[in-house]
């Protein structure tokens, strides 16, 4: 997971996982979460996410 953070923007988590099988091309799957600090917002990532 990396988190990019700007200024008076809040933050945004990425996660991402790389598939690969022989003899086919390689598939990128990823998932953003943008979190501002609101109540009640998700702040990162669960299981249930995936």
């Amino acid at each position: 997971m990396v988190e990019v953070s700007a200024k008076g923007s809040g933050r945004i988590s990425v996660a991402a996982l790389l598939c690969c099988k022989p003899g086919r091309e390689p598939r990128l799957l990823y998932r953003l979460l943008g979190y501002r600090g609101r109540t009640r917002e998700q702040k990162g990532f669960d299981v249930r996410d995936f």
